[in-house]
């Protein structure tokens, strides 16, 4: 099969077939290039493979300027810099008129010297032949002899005389000829130039003339040329070949008998530096990418601000070098405010932005995903940015377990198909159908004759199954409240993570405890996309990344604990490979993701599958088995699976539903009960002019009363121990079964 490449006067399928991918027609708002969120392409047809990514965007031209501005500041001072020193320019003009004043003398002096020093020696040699022939006492014959000499040494003279004459006259006109063409190449164009312009052309001749002095006393007297070597990107310093050369040698990259080969210049791309580089003498890009730390180091960066790729072959490579930090900005997820629908399986959903600013795509189709991180590291953002994508694509069932048990999602459960809060029983319930609905996807597969799903046998599938855990710790922990659960918990999720993605079935675990009795190897080995936010220790780094992650050079540990790295992780995806990144910006309590809940119920009516209001085989199977169902958030819309709760009045099922969000504790503290039914309702929040205790104490009046009106027979108080006062959980349980029976 031949395919043409130039244009033809009928169309050719069988290329448009191919290239069809490569047009910029998607229907996805993901694909499109933005003033601010540029998402690049690959270049699958290579015509550009040194192109920077700034030119292809307006953005891209104005932060060129800007960086063009701020390189000429610098370079100005640099220049200041360089004035006192032997490579100063005024130096190098004052050296080149020195040197130009010694080839306008040239070499004839020391053969006028020598000249003169053979006259000498002759008039010497005259004097002492005359002084010897005058001498009154010599005999005739020594006399002779001596007149002999004395004439010899006359003539010896004459002909010296004449030869030093002969060379003071050549060095004259010698001189005098390039004196002459020395002053004919600063008079002849400053001639010309007041001729035919004026002033303007003197000052411009005159400016020629000082910057070839300048050049002719480049090399100071020791023959140094001006080359910073200790330049660096860190300082401000353009990045060059030498740099890079230097660097490589410094870093132990490359030895003294390897080279570092250049592909294509060093050229600027947006705010940073980029060269195509080969490496010599066996050494792998790989070894590179180890010896990160000490290359960014000799560069005079921090490592995250540099960026080391494979090329094709195992020894080409591109270096790209930031002179700024690349994740200090945020920049918000391009999907927020926007109601056209996605597609999650073909196009990805983005998660956060690289080193080189383009945007990282996720594909929920063929992989799970294991987020990582302490306490405000950005963790909470990276599953927001899921959810705002899977809310645009109706295909979509969205299970939501949240371990953490904040009223952080209640507001957009109407558009979740399971919405549960900190109850690993219903976890534990919802997995062993889940499973039953992998064996029966795997059975189409079967019967069709496929290994794994495609885009087409979605629908006949029964679309997409996104499950979420968030805060993986409440699930898994074998000791504590629920612990008998955990072992199973485990299991199962291994076993989905392992093949479930081949069916349709995509788990997003995370936790904020990566520890190994959190993460087991058996769940973590099972996802594929691993992303590790900031962590306290480099065994943690390991837990998410994976076993020598740390020794290859990702290690989150490292990774500075400040406001300003929320978000930043190492991330790891069968589309991506070992990247650096950050997550998009998702303002969650400004609402954004109640607007992308609002989009995709909005999308999910158009196609007749809004939760509560089309068949979920999932939950309807789990509401036979226990009599609850969780979609939309369960009976009370919360994410508590408490089957009397709807029946219960408010303040005592608003109590019960606390107590089970925190994993129904024995006990908890009036001010800890009052916060987490807050969370639930915002009913009971501190109203304008009310501080926390008085509606705090304003709950727990209308607790009493309604336990003093519905259940007479429970003692409702506040009961202490050591440590704190409030409520126990058994008299909670008391007081709902009470009120249950009594109610008609």
């Amino acid at each position: 099969m031949s395919i043409e490449t130039t244009p033809a006067s009928s169309p050719d399928p069988e290329w448009e077939r191919l290239i069809a991918g490569l047009a910029d027609t998607a229907d996805s708002p993901l694909l499109q290039k933005t003033a601010d969120t540029p998402v690049n392409r690959p270049d699958l047809l290579g015509d550009m493979p040194l192109t920077p990514e700034w030119v292809r965007t307006p953005a891209g031209w104005r932060t060129r300027a800007t960086v063009g501005r701020v390189n000429s500041t610098r370079a100005f001072r640099r220049w200041v810099r360089r004035q006192n020193t032997e490579h100063g320019h005024t130096a190098q003009v004052f050296r080149g008129m020195r040197r130009t004043f010694l080839w306008v003398q040239g070499t004839e002096g020391v053969q006028v010297a020598t000249a003169r020093r053979e006259v000498q020696q002759a008039q010497a040699d005259y004097k002492t032949a005359k002084w010897g022939h005058d001498k009154k006492l010599i005999p005739g014959k020594e006399k002779e002899k001596r007149r002999v000499a004395m004439e010899k040494a006359f003539a010896g003279s004459v002909t010296a005389m004449t030869k030093y004459k002969t060379a003071q006259k050549d060095a004259r006109l010698r001189r005098g000829a390039r004196a002459t063409l020395a002053a004919a190449a600063v008079a002849v164009p400053e001639g010309a130039g007041i001729y035919l312009i004026g002033g303007t052309g003197g000052v411009i001749a005159t400016g020629s003339a000082v910057l070839a002095l300048a050049l002719i006393g480049r090399r100071t007297m020791g023959g140094e040329v001006y080359n910073d070597r200790d330049a660096k990107i860190g300082n401000g310093d353009r990045m060059t070949d030498d740099m890079i050369d230097r660097a490589f040698r410094d870093a132990g990259i490359i030895k003294p008998d390897q080279a570092v080969v250049f592909r294509s210049p060093v050229i600027q791309d947006g705010r940073a530096w980029l060269a195509h580089l080969e490496v010599t003498g066996g050494v792998e890009v790989a070894d590179v990418q180890k010896k990160t730390g000490p290359l960014a180091s000799a560069l005079g960066v921090p490592r995250h601000q540099m960026d080391i790729r494979h090329e094709g072959r195992e020894d080409h490579l591109s270096l790209w070098v930031s002179m700024t930090d690349p994740f200090g900005r945020t920049v918000p997820n391009p999907l927020i405010g926007t109601t056209d629908r996605v597609n999650a399986w073909r196009d990805g959903l983005p998660l956060g932005f690289d080193k080189r600013g383009s945007i990282v795509l996720a594909t929920i189709s063929d992989y799970s995903l294991l987020v990582g991180g302490t306490t405000r590291s950005g963790k909470g953002m990276a599953v927001a940015n899921i959810l705002v994508g899977a809310m645009l694509d109706p295909r979509i069932r969205v299970r939501l377990f949240d371990g953490k048990g904040t009223g952080e999602y209640v507001g957009i459960a109407p558009a979740l198909d399971t919405f549960v809060r900190r109850n690993p029983e219903r976890l534990l319930q919802f997995l062993k159908v889940l499973v039953g609905e992998l064996e029966r996807r795997t059975e189409i597969l079967v019967d069709l004759g496929v290994s794994k799903a495609t885009e087409e046998l979605l629908e006949q599938l029964g679309g997409i199954e996104l499950v979420i855990v968030d805060e993986l710790a409440t699930y898994t922990v074998k000791g504590g409240l629920n612990g008998q659960y955990a072992e199973e918990i485990v299991e199962l999720l291994a076993q989905i993570a392992a093949v479930g993605a081949a069916v349709g079935i995509v788990l997003v675990l995370a936790t904020q405890y990566p520890k190994v009795d959190v993460v087991p190897s058996r769940l973590r080995g099972n996802c594929a996309a691993r992303w590790a936010m900031r962590v306290d220790s480099t065994t943690a780094s390991n837990v998410i990344l994976g076993d020598g992650a740390a020794d290859d050079g990702y290690n989150a540990r490292k990774i500075e604990n400040s406001k300003s790295t929320r978000g930043r992780g190492m991330l790891t995806t069968p589309d991506t490979g070992f990247i650096d990144s950050r997550s998009l910006f998702v303002d969650v309590e400004n609402g954004d993701l109640r607007k992308a809940a609002k989009a995709g119920i909005a999308l999910r009516q158009t196609i007749g599958r809004l939760p509560q209001h089309c068949p979920d085989p999932i939950e309807d199977q789990l509401k036979a088995d226990t009599g609850i169902s969780m979609v939309a958030g369960g009976p009370t819309g919360k994410g508590t699976a408490v089957q009397a709760e709807a029946e219960l009045p408010e303040p005592i099922a608003l109590a019960r539903a606390a107590f089970a969000a925190a994993g129904d504790p024995e006990r908890m503290t009036s001010a800890e009960l009052h916060k987490r039914v807050c969370g639930i309702s915002r009913t009971w929040e501190p109203g304008e002019g009310e501080t926390p205790e008085q509606a705090r104490d304003k709950f727990l009046k209308a607790l009493r009363e309604t336990a003093a009106q519905i259940a007479p027979g429970v003692e409702m108080k506040v009961r202490q121990w050591s440590g704190g006062r409030g409520y126990y959980l058994a008299t909670i349980l008391d007081l709902a079964r009470e009120s249950t029976s009594r109610t008609p």
